[in-house]
């Protein structure tokens, strides 16, 4: 049964909703004079084997730019990326709660914050110059953690319904979609293919968690355990989505190591965080890149 709390009522969620969307819309309306202006610059398009990234350059770029203060204050402080990302985590745990108990409003404020804190502990460590491949692998593992954490909230929300099963394969679907990566690169071929990146999982559910208050209570009331369509809609969409990036990404993948055999590029990275092999389908920009890792 979902506590209501004082402010649950309609007010409340106008306030919160309209708190949400300025709060995103102002600095972005800033963000763009600025960039047509030509006082900031967007982001380099990444490139890309199997489709296009769900956020653009703007939207990518602006919230970095957003994000730009707080990583400056905190470059100056004696705290660690790392602890960042342990925080991250602490915050995915009470996210995942408040999904569960069918707190989406604070819910979507707490998944906006963990995601926030899962961007300034690789830019803290950029900007502190302490980035390892340590750090990287901690950063990549509690991601997963984090995953769990929300998508798992959702799943126990729905728990009996046909909703259920939906959560349970946007869960599955995001560890199959960051695995496929993972392995590939571990064979030697990096590359972020396919629209739905974690981020924009992300996205999408906190934006539907936001929403879901102002609509679902006036569809069916301050019920005990409201539907939500809102974010009913956004689960089945990322369910889909993450399908297609799933296969988009395995094949992609698979054709990649298979021009890579014949080329002999392709060498599973065995020992040390030595260099990285990057091979990208013909037509991509070249056969072969290196790049440190990370």
């Amino acid at each position: 049964m979902t506590t209501r709390w004082p402010w649950s009522d309609v007010a409340g969620d106008k306030l919160f909703l309209v708190g949400f969307i300025s709060f995103f819309t102002v600095p972005l309306v800033v963000y763009i004079g600025l960039t047509l202006t030509g006082v900031l610059k967007l982001p380099p398009v990444k490139q890309g084997g199997a489709g296009r990234r769900l956020l653009g350059p703007l939207l990518i770029g602006y919230y970095y730019w957003m994000l730009g203060p707080v990583v400056r204050a905190m470059s100056r402080t004696g705290i660690r990326p790392n602890q960042i990302t342990v925080a991250s985590l602490v915050v995915a745990a009470f996210t995942g709660a408040a999904i569960a108990t069918g707190h989406f409003a604070v819910g979507a404020a707490l998944l906006i914050a963990g995601a926030t804190l899962d961007i300034v502990d690789g830019q803290l460590a950029r900007a502190k110059r302490m980035t390892t491949a340590s750090g990287a692998f901690l950063d990549s593992t509690l991601d997963r953690l984090c995953d769990g954490f929300i998508f798992g909230g959702c799943v126990i929300y729905y728990a009996g319904s046909p909703m259920m099963v939906v959560s349970l394969m946007v869960l599955i679907l995001s560890f199959t979609v960051s695995y496929a990566r993972s392995r590939a690169e571990a064979l030697g071929v990096v590359g972020a293919e396919g629209l739905m990146q974690r981020a924009d999982r992300i996205t999408v559910l906190s934006i539907a968690l936001a929403f879901s208050p102002f609509f679902g209570h006036r569809a069916e009331g301050f019920v005990p355990h409201p539907f939500y369509a809102v974010t009913a809609g956004a689960l089945c969409l990322l369910a889909v989505l993450n399908a297609i990036t799933a296969v988009t990404r395995i094949t992609w993948t698979m054709r990649a190591l298979g021009e890579g055999a014949r080329l002999n590029l392709v060498r599973p990275r065995l020992e040390g965080p030595a260099r990285v092999d990057v091979v990208r389908p013909a037509g991509e920009g070249g056969p072969l890149l290196n790049q440190r890792a990370r």
